[in-house]
């Protein structure tokens, strides 16, 4: 990464740690405050996309270990937490495993697995020259029939940043992904950060979100929306894309028959900087529950 790429996104980062900084607090835990049970739940979760197009389907489940709440926010302080996933979607499928640990109530930190295996169709699994290569939806369909069936592997470490103060929320996440292709190359299109990657590549992914809370209710119920701002580097093609919109969570019944926390969330904005879209609007949406 360029050494004014690396001086943006720290700044970025840097930022986004001093705003947490000041919101946040860590408040000692009561004496009598209950060790909550372990808990295990499941979700399924559908998303859609367009610009580029695409969609997922998601369902899997996590075991949590939680510690007591904490006095000023009613949330447990720390967590541990082990988990899978499974998704799939017309170019391919992926299996997940994560562990997550949250020691301090404004950061936690995720390290997961994935397997992808890609069905040979839909733009997966699509190989290109070169780091100049274009791969907009003009090229990708123009391309069709070439994909490869085959495996990808990645591995991350996803630290998360998140500080509160009434109902503001400021929340920054950053993916550090390692990956690993099958096929011809030496540049492989990867569909959910919209890149070019590298059998053996990094990349770093930088979400800054300012969030506010527009309603909350018993239960987990709430509406929460407010701007972002994302970042999305791959090292060997030296690619970066940039965005900002806006984004919103809703959750507004506790349950609805057996699925609990019923949820719908999306965002909008356009891309800053985009090799293949600059300057175009993008849309994210989805829709889920627990069980």
């Amino acid at each position: 990464m360029s050494t004014p790429r690396v001086k943006r996104l720290l700044a970025v980062i840097a930022a986004a740690g001093i705003l947490i900084g000041t919101c946040s607090g860590v408040a000692a835990a009561g004496d009598a405050a209950a060790q909550p049970p372990p808990e295990t739940v499941g979700y399924a979760d559908l998303v859609v996309h367009q610009n580029p197009a695409g969609l997922m389907l998601m369902v899997g489940g996590h075991r949590r270990w939680s510690g007591p709440p904490d006095p000023a926010y009613g949330i447990p302080a720390e967590h541990r937490q082990v988990g899978w996933a499974l998704g799939i979607n017309p170019a391919y499928a992926r299996a997940s495993l994560h562990g997550e640990w949250k020691p301090v109530i404004f950061a936690q930190v995720r390290l997961q697995y994935d397997a992808y295996r890609f069905f040979g169709r839909n733009g997966a699994l699509l190989s290109f020259p070169s780091a100049d290569s274009k791969f907009g939806k003009a090229e990708v369909d123009d391309r069709s029939g070439e994909e490869q069936t085959g495996w990808a592997h990645r591995a991350m470490l996803q630290p998360v940043l998140t500080g509160k103060v009434g109902g503001l929320i400021v929340r920054n996440t950053t993916d550090l992904a390692y990956y690993r292709f099958s096929g011809e190359g030496p540049y492989f299109l990867e569909s959910e950060y919209d890149t070019l990657l590298k059998d053996g590549d990094f990349l770093v992914n930088n979400r800054t979100s300012l969030l506010v809370e527009l309603w909350t209710g018993s239960g987990g119920r709430a509406l929460i929306a407010g701007p972002y701002f994302d970042l999305t580097h791959a090292a060997a093609a030296d690619l970066t894309r940039e965005r900002v919109g806006l984004q919103f969570y809703c959750s507004p019944l506790e349950s609805l028959r057996f699925f609990q926390h019923p949820r719908l969330y999306g965002r909008t904005g356009v891309n800053l900087r985009d090799r293949n879209r600059e300057g175009e609007m993008f849309v994210e949406a989805g829709i889920g529950a627990d069980f």
